[in-house]
């Protein structure tokens, strides 16, 4: 009777302990097939960052007909990120553009076209720079916002980027924007240049299937 009564203990020790190797095992298997969807099935939308800005220039003036002319320096460094474990991605040609109040100042260049792998960071720098560039469609509040942020010894300037991305893998070409907003001080070129504050940047990308 004894012996009965040990071999059935026995056998539940043995139940258990093979109930609990299974549960470790389907609890691995369950956070490996996790990754593997995280890994292949989503994707992530790049990040971007401004790591550097360089106002050197920065001037407004009328013309005799009364339109606002903008004379300008500045120079941007954007770092773009891809997140994505294993999924790379393609860039086609990116253009830049400048706003200040609302208003486009400056639209003429472009990021060529470069490829990104998974998990990589890519950067970019955009110089620009006019003079008496006129500015017919800055708003009439803006001469007294150039006053005012000239008077506080910073300027409010945006930068962006405009193009298209694709995922390797994915056929679908997707349209993408880089918005930075940089706090910029002017300042002599001559002279060392201040501290800039890296600065997040948001990322307008099409909510469409395959992007």
């Amino acid at each position: 009777m004894g012996f009965w009564q040990r071999d059935c203990c026995d056998c539940g020790s043995c139940s258990w302990t093979t109930v609990a190797i299974w549960t470790a095992v389907a609890a691995v298997v369950a956070a490996v097939l996790t990754v593997l969807i995280l890994a292949f099935a989503v994707f992530k939308p790049p990040t971007a960052t401004a790591d550097d800005a360089l106002l050197t220039r920065f001037s407004l003036s009328a013309s005799p007909n009364s339109t606002q002319l903008l004379s300008y320096n500045v120079t941007v460094t954007l770092s773009l990120r891809n997140p994505n474990m294993y999924r790379s991605i393609s860039y086609g040609a990116l253009a830049a553009a400048f706003s200040f109040n609302g208003t486009r100042f400056d639209d003429e260049n472009t990021v060529q076209p470069f490829d990104q792998g998974a998990k990589k960071s890519t950067t970019v720098r955009v110089t620009v720079g006019g003079v008496a560039k006129a500015l017919p469609k800055l708003s009439a509040a803006g001469p007294a916002e150039f006053a005012k942020e000239k008077e506080a010894g910073q300027f409010q300037v945006e930068a962006r980027l405009d193009g298209v991305m694709q995922y390797k893998g994915r056929s679908k070409k997707c349209p993408v924007a880089v918005i930075c907003p940089l706090l910029l001080q002017l300042v002599d070129p001559d002279v060392a240049a201040t501290a800039f504050e890296r600065t997040k940047c948001t990322i307008l990308r099409a909510k469409t299937s395959g992007c």
